[in-house]
């Protein structure tokens, strides 16, 4: 929907426009977690699922630029004991690996491997879709909000008795980005885990524009 102010001789609009992508590549976000009893086996314990993971990523032919680590985080578990005093009755170790990884068919092996080598420590936090250009679905997104936003001058003003002149100030408004319309989950392993489909679906690119037309 259009925004529209008005004035004597003046007339903004605010228009956007959006379009479908299909998503080429994805991030897959990798929670480990660790509980122990005390920070040292706790650590070590997420340092070796993490070490373990890293190394099944290079065997399946990963490059190391396409995995990065994201979090680090160390705290006590605590426990309310018999519902009067609060206790430490161990450690949490937690981390988190971002990957980067093509819809093929090589992609949900790759995150069943993840899942079977990590064991009981992996989490899978996520999937996000992203398009490797963005630049022709912009533009395409750019045009649409663009109509959109002279649509509706071109109403308002002819309601008005009056029409559209120069425009006087084009502003394009900032964008979050790529809006997932479709997305995939998988966890699974290569080892008596199936690995599950990955599918692209669509992301819809928007675009949103303010524009400032003379009124004749």
């Amino acid at each position: 929907m259009s925004e529209i102010t008005c004035t004597a001789n003046a007339i903004t609009v605010t228009g956007k426009g959006s379009v479908s992508a299909q998503p080429d590549y994805f991030h897959i976000s990798v929670g480990i977690e660790a509980r122990r009893n005390t920070v040292k086996e706790a650590y070590a314990a997420a340092a070796n699922a993490i070490t373990a993971i890293q190394q099944r990523l290079l065997e399946l032919s990963l490059a190391r630029d396409v995995v990065g680590t994201e979090a680090l985080n160390v705290h006590a578990d605590e426990q309310w004991l018999e519902g009067k005093t609060r206790a430490i009755v161990g450690y949490i170790v937690t981390s988190s690996l971002n990957v980067i990884l093509s819809y093929d068919e090589a992609a949900a092996d790759v995150i069943a491997a993840v899942v079977d080598v990590g064991g009981d420590a992996v989490r899978i936090h996520g999937l996000r879709p992203a398009v490797s250009d963005l630049s022709a679905a912009k533009d395409a997104a750019r045009a649409v909000a663009w109509a959109d936003a002279v649509h509706a001058a071109d109403m308002y003003a002819a309601l008005a008795g009056r029409t559209l002149g120069t425009a006087t100030a084009i502003t394009e408004m900032v964008d979050q980005g790529m809006i997932p319309m479709a997305r995939a989950m998988s966890t699974g392993a290569d080892a008596g885990i199936m690995a599950l489909p990955m599918e692209p679906g669509q992301s819809s690119i928007t675009a949103t524009v303010e524009v400032t037309w003379n009124l004749i």
